[in-house]
């Protein structure tokens, strides 16, 4: 936004200064009178930081949506003009004294907004209080009063079954409040917001109109519904020690072994963004940082207006000498940068750190990313132009509140994958053409047969017989990779049923527990079922459809099924095509599919094969590692240089 006839005066970049922004005193309806000075962190300045939205951008061209700053008109979106007005001391007190991101720094000057970008951590963790504002009041927010006798239940060991009525009534209206609060209110949908929370040295103060609560308040608050209301419903969940997920008994409100907020080892299902936020808060606060991978995890659902922030706004959560430990791969904030190349500088820094193949494992999984890969030419929903193959376009929000890193059914498997020995190497680095990526592991095999899975649950169910007979014929081949290699083949591919490769050998809404055997059971069922059978009422007129089904649901129109020529069976996203091969990366605990491309490239003084990167599969029979701990261990396979564009 333009700063009209407002001048600013350069920040020195050698020294680390910022501006204050003093709110004058004065009544609600008057309008806005501030003035900015320049201060230097170094001197310890008095402030408040805001944590907002900016809003709709146009809303700064409204005649009236200003305020004045040092005298001169200053145009500022709706939201900030109603914070400002809301957080404006009472005539007679003294100025307030904030920083606010939209007016501290003059965003037109790209030098400045990088300078200043690179200090935000040190900007919100020496304010005096990191201030949150949700928006106006609505009619759900006067349960704000009441949030801190909620709050105060969470002190007791366990719930006591025989609440008074009355907590019980408030306990109701708080919950539907909680429940709406992501979606009502942008701020948690912001990825700024991530970080100016997590950097607050007190606690931060949560402000919405004229109600506010401390932000630990009202997460003891939500702990206690948690296990209070939601449990009954099935929609809390236990943690386990992997990461996976239990629902729990019902009526078991116990709470027994919960952190001292309250709430550390359940997890409401659908409802977690607000939960992973806090958990940052605290690990930020004990540990002093965050891997770049798991933040990006974390902010999977966040948007910024700027694609570019979808990296820097996370750069100040990592641990202090993490930019300092892989300097080669550095992230300089440039705002002259395309947004391309800032994410392949993202990925090239995971790669350096060791975690890139498991990002890649996660961010290329059927569903996750997008029902489509991203492969130039095919259709790719506005993916950032010019981005690589292997590069995540990372502006893409991804649908769904659940963002915890455990809790999606597209992540990996527990232990170590099909990369074996080789789950915790460091592998793969950017070559010096800035675009392709040299990554070292195993050939697997070529795909022969690629069957895209039904687009609805009905398709799906009867498509599975012939899913059968193309496994079997598939199993039946013979293996042609070298007959030291082919007996060891021969047992990977026979070690799994099918039934379980469909799901990816997943219990339906866990991150880790691998598939029950009862799983068998309801997969002949749908197996049997006719297909032409009467329907009842919806999709299927199954009143009641199984865990496994839910899972063949989750699956249907984002996924394929394929063979390969030497017999392996799996499943692998959607756009796979015959002659496409998969390969396992060292470092992944899944195998990808490639594309093998016209387009060579030159290392050293010869041309070598490079590969677009299609996606993740499962491949059943190889993905404990089998491929990678008894033949490439063993010496009977070698390991392969990919170059992956």
């Amino acid at each position: 936004m333009s700063a009209n006839s407002f001048r600013y005066l350069p920040l020195d970049p050698e020294r680390r200064e910022i501006r204050i922004l003093a709110l004058q005193p004065g009544v609600f309806e008057e309008p806005l009178r501030c003035s900015i000075a320049t201060t230097d962190l170094d001197t310890s300045p008095v402030y408040n930081a805001l944590s907002y939205v900016w809003g709709d951008p146009s809303s700064s061209n409204i005649p009236g949506n200003t305020v004045l700053l040092d005298g001169h008109p200053f145009p500022v979106t709706a939201n900030l003009l109603t914070a400002l007005r809301h957080l404006r001391p009472p005539a007679g007190a003294g100025a307030t004294a904030l920083w606010v991101d939209a007016v501290c720094i003059n965003q037109q000057d790209l030098d400045e907004r990088r300078h200043q970008v690179t200090m935000m951590r040190d900007i919100y963790a020496s304010a005096e209080r990191v201030i949150i504002w949700l928006g106006e009041e609505d009619a759900e927010t006067d349960v704000l009063d009441s949030i801190p006798l909620l709050a105060a239940q969470s002190r007791h060991q366990g719930v006591d079954a025989k609440l008074d009525q009355r907590l019980v009534d408030l306990m109701g209206r708080c919950a539907g409040f909680f429940l709406g609060l992501v979606d009502r209110r942008p701020w948690f949908s912001r990825v700024w917001i991530i970080q100016e929370l997590a950097m607050a040295r007190r606690d931060p103060l949560v402000v919405c109109g004229r109600k506010s609560v401390s932000w630990s308040t009202l997460m003891k608050a939500w702990s206690f519904l948690a296990r209070a209301t939601f449990t009954e419903m099935g929609m809390v969940r236990r943690k386990g020690p992997q990461g996976g997920s239990q629902k729990l008994p019902e009526g078991d409100l116990s709470g027994e072994g919960l952190e001292e907020r309250g709430g550390g080892d359940v997890e409401v299902l659908g409802m977690i963004k607000i939960d992973v936020l806090d958990d940052l808060y605290r690990t930020i606060k004990s540990q002093g940082g965050e891997s770049l991978r798991k933040l990006l995890m974390i902010s999977k659902t966040s948007e910024a207006t700027d694609p570019r922030d979808r990296i820097y706004a996370l750069l100040g959560l990592l641990k202090p000498d993490a930019l300092e430990a892989h300097s080669e791969d550095v992230i300089i904030v440039d705002y002259r940068k395309p947004t391309s190349e800032v994410y392949a500088d993202a990925m090239a820094y995971l790669f350096a750190q060791g975690d890139g193949p498991y990002y890649l494992s996660y961010a290329f999984l059927p569903g996750v990313s997008a029902p489509a890969p991203y492969i130039p030419g095919l259709p790719s929903k506005a993916r950032q132009p010019d981005l690589p193959s292997w590069v995540p376009d990372f502006s893409r929000q991804v649908t769904g509140k659940a963002t915890r890193p455990s809790g999606d059914m597209f992540n990996p498997p527990a232990g170590p994958g099909a990369s074996g020995a080789g789950a915790g190497c460091k592998n793969g680095k950017r070559l010096e053409d800035g675009r392709t990526l040299q990554i070292e592991g195993l050939f697997v095999d070529t795909i022969e047969q690629v069957v895209p899975l039904g687009t609805t649950i009905d398709a799906y169910i009867a498509q599975l017989p012939e899913l059968e007979s193309l496994a079997s014929a598939a199993r039946q081949r013979p293996c042609r990779l070298g007959s030291s290699v082919a007996p060891l083949v021969e047992e990977f591919k026979g070690k799994e049923p099918l039934w379980r490769a469909l799901v990816a050998n997943k219990r339906f809404l866990s991150g880790y527990d691998p598939a029950p055997s009862s799983y068998e059971t309801a997969y002949l069922s749908l197996l049997n079922q006719s297909p032409k059978q009467p329907k009842l009422d919806g999709e299927t007129g199954r009143a009641q459809p199984s865990d496994y089904e839910q899972c063949l649901r989750a699956r249907a129109g984002k996924q394929s099924f394929f063979t390969t020529r030497n017999g392996f069976v799996g499943t692998c996203v959607r756009d796979s095509r015959k002659g496409d091969i998969v390969a396992i990366l060292f470092g992944s605990p899944v195998p990808f599919v490639l594309r093998p491309i016209a387009e060579s490239i030159q290392v050293a003084g010869s041309d070598r094969p490079s590969y677009l990167l299609v996606g993740a599969s499962y491949v059943s029979g190889i993905m404990d590692g089998e491929m990678v701990d008894e033949l490439y261990c063993e010496d009977l396979m070698d390991s392969t240089t990919f170059f992956i564009r």
